[in-house]
């Protein structure tokens, strides 16, 4: 039996909770046993899911502070983005669209891609992206193409020219401090 969707009314003390303490939420996916969906298959399936199943409902309105980070770079979100664009025009019940839906949650930067990692950064905004590794685990591999693993992603990331010295300064570690209320605290 699976879970209501993160939707539900269901998870609404849950979310009432959360900004009460104004703390975020950590969306990741776990392993799983079923043949059609494996262990990395499924992450991409829940997160997915997940993502899908808040920005069509009623959460983001009802909770307008409400700080969700979604593991994986949000699934395939960013991939599928106009076809879940073109199917929320279509069913248009209120002004706002599927993409700024998107844009009102956080995505950690988990993705083993130069194309993976632009698409997220492009789709959603950097001021959304939180760096992320993963090690240990699968993106401790080693790329054969690179000689690191494949989680060594801060050189993708400072390769990208078309991001400005603030913006990756928000991926790296800008928007974890406000998110987490980490700014006070001394550098170093």
């Amino acid at each position: 039996m699976h879970p209501p969707p993160l939707g539900d009314r269901y998870w609404y003390p849950l979310y009432e909770k959360l900004c009460e303490l104004d703390v975020p939420a950590h969306i990741h996916a776990t392993g799983s046993h079923d043949p059609r969906a494996p262990y990395m298959v499924n992450f991409i399936n829940e997160e997915t899911l997940a993502v899908f199943g808040l920005v069509n409902s009623d959460v983001l309105t009802d909770f307008p502070d409400l700080k969700i980070i979604v593991s994986h770079g949000g699934g395939a979100i960013p991939y599928q983005i106009g076809r879940f664009q073109a199917g929320s025009i279509m069913h248009r019940d209120s002004g706002s669209s599927f993409l700024d839906g998107v844009k009102r949650l956080y995505y950690d930067t988990v993705l083993y891609s130069e194309g993976g990692l632009r698409l997220l950064i492009e789709t959603v905004g950097a001021d959304r992206c939180l760096f992320g590794a993963e090690c240990p685990g699968v993106g401790s591999s080693i790329n054969p193409e690179t000689g690191t693993t494949f989680d060594d992603i801060v050189p993708i990331i400072e390769s990208f020219e078309w991001l400005g010295a603030a913006q990756k300064k928000l991926i790296f570690e800008g928007n974890a401090r406000r998110l987490f209320k980490l700014h006070d605290l001394p550098a170093g």
